[in-house]
């Protein structure tokens, strides 16, 4: 009877260590802006995107909400598509981009912390810099689309080209 005792407190303290270590490995949930804050995309490693030549809605102006975690190391994980709009095959291409992303930690994030985050695309919009107001108005309608909860405050675009 004691063996028993033994081994269930044995693999109960196993399980509660190995509790706190993932505990204090989780991500910190943070809303896109802030993302500067924790992790600086390193530049040039934004590949050119492999858009297919056929497939479901790749003309059509669409937006992508995908989200990741920024590991230790500055790769990216657990990438998910959250929300693409309309639906089409350009989530596939959105999901290739975020995998190939790259981070370095911002001077602030000396202990490089982990952090849950998403990004928003879009395709086949008006230019961020337009100052046509149909062209505003288009844009953003679309890329409000995608607006993911759960992060705070509103989300960062990163331009795909």
């Amino acid at each position: 009877m004691k063996r028993i005792l033994k081994t269930g407190a044995l693999i109960a303290l196993i399980v509660l260590t190995g509790a706190t270590a993932f505990a204090a490995e989780k991500a910190q949930t943070i809303p896109p802006e802030h993302l500067a804050n924790y992790w600086l995309l390193v530049s040039g490693t934004a590949r050119q995107a492999n858009v297919p030549n056929n497939g479901r809605n790749l003309d059509a102006p669409t937006c992508a909400a995908v989200s990741y975690i920024v590991e230790k190391d500055g790769s990216t994980s657990n990438i998910e598509l959250k929300k693409l709009v309309p639906d089409g095959d350009l989530g596939k291409v959105a999901i290739g981009i975020v995998r190939d992303m790259q981070f370095v930690a911002a001077p602030q994030n000396a202990g490089k912390t982990p952090v849950y985050t998403y990004v928003v695309m879009p395709f086949n919009l008006p230019s961020a810099t337009s100052t046509n107001p149909a062209e505003q108005t288009q844009r953003k309608q679309v890329l409000d689309a995608c607006k993911l909860e759960g992060f705070g405050g509103k989300e960062m675009v990163i331009p795909v080209r």
